[in-house]
């Protein structure tokens, strides 16, 4: 009926306008352009079109009107890339769309001409085939450089419609600044200085900081949200990018951005060193950046004290470190010595005067925010004290006065039964008359500054430490029972309250005894001879018995060995002055406990005398006297992983480890760590990548803990 009634209209335009009669049609097939046939009156139509109807006859591009004139039978041709477009390297993609007007049949061209130019003149690549289907076109076009280029799409038939869009190709990837500004080191603060002293960090940026930087650029076609930037290690690894926030204020470039690196989280296997900055961003047609933009300069130095009054003490005792990162250490001279408190971020928190400091610090447990520091003095020549200080004044809190010798041991620190709780007790060996020649006895000193009805008490006589020309003899404890060694290369156990040594002891080791550790069921040690080819490691079980220990290596006594720590597995970690790799040379080396199977980390670097200490993530760090190299290693690999072989002196004072802190105290949950390394008068603090010590590990320090208490009962640290 549609047809029909159409058909009639055009019949009675045709008559009225006295024209030509319309093309005549069997079939659809018949009418141009998409027409419909009335096959009643054998007529073409086409909506609005009238087909066939305009004499002379319209182009294919137009379509006969209503007012029977040719007219555009096209509303646009819309080509993509558009005008202003700006592409990369590679194929283009390029679509051309003809869009018919509203009632005109489409009567699409099977293809369309695709030409591109030089904007100024020059050739340019030709275009791959175009395909077609439903008045879009595609094809491809493979820019030869980058420039200015005319693309043109057009209708095949001349005067058809055609469209011309400029391009831009680019090829370049994003450039970029990076501004790392300079690090404040922090002034210095009585004893304390910050600043690393190595050419050309004097203003780098610690380990353990977060470095704020500014990345800018000019590229025109940035897509901001694809700028990131990284710190790539010192293995080649990038850590985690972050992402750069733009500048909301002033830029004097074209795009100006902000990030936070956090400089702990890429691989950093030196003292100090640059890291590169690696930024990463696109344009907004795929040329991407990912190089290095800067290096920042990054160093482990965290400060260093100068405790030695003008070079006149001497730190004689491994640091201990409190429950809140306090650091406490002792010094002194010939007849002087003082004792100092240091907050984590190296300022002085208090110093006293104590007499000549000879023994501790070791630090009590935290009890209502306090703790106390024990520390051993000797007075006089024939006076030894005991003195118990307030950890956050310095003011005493308790003393016990011995008339009559020397402090001659190190000091320990137990809990003792008393009044259905415990106290908190430290004790040492007393040496009484040291020198004389009659009436040598030792007396074992315990100082209770609370909740006892005497709070010094002394088990006497006991026989006496062993002397050293190098330091006070070593003394372990576990609940009551004391361990230490004694003259002759003996090592002895009292009961506290029992001037009787312990049944099973002393037990002879064959040489002077260089360190003690509790581990498990033994008792483990080191000794060495008056020569570097005498001496051995050691284990005696804690119940004692027999006239030598039960395990000894080497067998053949020949190996001097220093102070020790032991680690996961009972692995032994050492330094020793006749190591057998290379021959005869000092160094440091494990063994496992009970083993034989020796490994040497570190040789020809000087003598390690203090103990290594052991911290988290198979790291140990260790210092030297002779070459004054300070360094950390892989216990999984034994592989050194950096050293700072200059600005540190050489030293025989086991060095201390604590994890990272913040300002008030708490601990950071970065895997960072603080190593304290003692030489001459100075404390140094340097950052470390290791949160604390090995919690699997047994004895992981000199004294075991970070307090220094000398007990296997007590916390390795106070890091969660």
């Amino acid at each position: 009926m549609h047809r029909k009634v159409l058909g009639m209209l055009l019949v009675l335009g045709a008559v009225s306008a006295c024209t030509q009669p319309l093309r005549v049609c069997e079939t659809d097939g018949d009418c141009p352009g998409g027409g419909l046939c009335d096959v009643e009156r054998h007529l073409c139509f086409g909506g609005t079109e009238l087909l066939g109807a305009c004499e002379p006859a319209c182009a294919e591009y137009q379509a006969c009107g209503p007012a029977r004139s040719c007219v555009a039978r096209y509303t646009e041709l819309v080509v993509t890339p558009g005008d202003g477009g700006v592409v990369g390297a590679g194929a283009v993609p390029v679509r051309a769309e003809l869009r018919v007007a509203s009632g005109f049949a489409e009567n699409f061209p099977e293809t369309l001409s695709f030409s591109v130019v030089r904007s100024d003149g020059g050739t340019a690549s030709t275009l791959g085939p175009v395909t077609g289907s439903g008045g879009v076109y595609t094809t491809q076009w493979t820019p030869p450089g980058e420039g200015e280029f005319l693309l043109t799409a057009a209708y095949p038939a001349s005067g058809g419609p055609s469209t011309t869009v400029r391009l831009t190709v680019d090829t370049t990837p994003p450039s970029f600044t990076v501004v790392v500004p300079a690090a404040d080191a922090g002034v210095a603060d009585g004893g304390t200085t910050y600043t690393d002293p190595a050419a050309g960090f004097a203003t780098a940026w610690r380990r353990d900081q977060v470095v704020p930087v500014e990345i800018r650029t000019n590229e025109p076609n940035l897509d901001p949200s694809t700028v990131m930037v990284a710190l790539q290690g010192t293995d080649g690894g990038s850590a985690p990018a972050v992402a750069v926030t733009p500048v909301t204020g002033a830029c004097d470039a074209g795009f100006c951005g902000t990030a936070e690196l956090k400089l702990w989280e890429p691989a950093f296997d030196a003292f100090r060193g640059a890291l590169p900055i690696v930024v990463q961003g696109r344009d907004r047609v795929g040329n991407a950046s990912n190089a290095p933009a800067a290096n920042v300069n990054v160093t482990r130095w965290r400060w260093v004290f100068d405790g030695s009054s003008g070079g006149n003490l001497a730190i004689k005792a491994p640091p201990a470190v409190g429950a809140q990162g306090a650091i406490y250490f002792g010094a002194s001279s010939a007849s002087v010595g003082k004792v100092f408190a240091l907050r984590p971020d190296g300022t002085t928190q208090w110093e006293v005067n104590t007499g000549l400091f000879v023994s501790g610090p070791t630090v009590g447990t935290l009890n209502a925010n306090v703790e106390k520091v024990y520390v051993g003095v000797n007075p006089s020549t024939s006076a030894a004290t005991l003195l118990a200080l307030n950890g956050s004044t310095g003011v005493e809190v308790g003393r016990c006065d011995i008339n009559k010798g020397q402090i001659g041991s190190s000091l320990a620190l137990t809990q003792i039964a008393s009044g259905g709780g415990s106290v908190e007790t430290a004790l040492a060996v007393i040496n009484v008359n040291l020198g004389g020649t009659s009436g040598i006895v030792g007396s074992l000193v315990a100082l209770r500054p609370e909740g006892a009805v005497t709070p010094c008490n002394t088990t006497d006589p006991v026989v006496r430490s062993q002397s050293s020309s190098t330091g006070v003899a070593p003394l372990v404890i576990q609940g009551d029972t004391v361990f230490y060694a004694e003259s002759s290369g003996r090592l002895t156990s009292y009961q506290l309250g029992s001037t009787t040594a312990r049944s099973g002891w002393p037990v002879p080791t064959g040489f002077s005894i260089n360190g003690l550790a509790l581990a498990g069921s033994d008792v483990v040690g080191a000794n060495g001879g008056q020569f570097s080819d005498q001496g051995l490691l050691f284990s005696i079980p804690k119940m004692g018995g027999g006239t030598s220990p039960a395990w000894r290596y080497p067998t053949t006594s020949d190996m001097f060995i220093n102070q020790f720590s032991i680690g996961a597995g009972s692995n032994i970690f050492f330094g020793s002055e006749n190591l057998p790799s290379p021959a005869s040379s000092a160094g440091l080396a494990t063994v496992p406990l009970g083993g034989t199977s020796l490994n040497v980390f570190q040789s020809g670097a000087g003598s390690f005398k203090g103990a290594p200490v052991l911290g988290s993530g198979n790291a140990l760090f260790a210092a030297t006297d002779g070459t004054a190299l300070v360094g950390a290693w892989s216990t999984d690999i034994r592989a050194n992983r950096w050293s700072l072989a200059s600005g540190v002196g050489p030293t025989s004072i086991s060095p201390a480890l604590d994890c990272a802190r913040d300002a008030t105290g708490a601990a950071r949950a970065e895997n960072l760590g603080a190593l304290y390394v003692a030489e001459g008068g100075k404390l140094f603090a340097f950052v470390v990548d290791s949160r604390g010590l090995d919690g699997a590990a047994p004895w992981p320090k000199y004294q075991h803990d970070s307090r220094n208490t000398g007990n296997p009962d007590t916390p390795l640290s106070s890091c969660p």
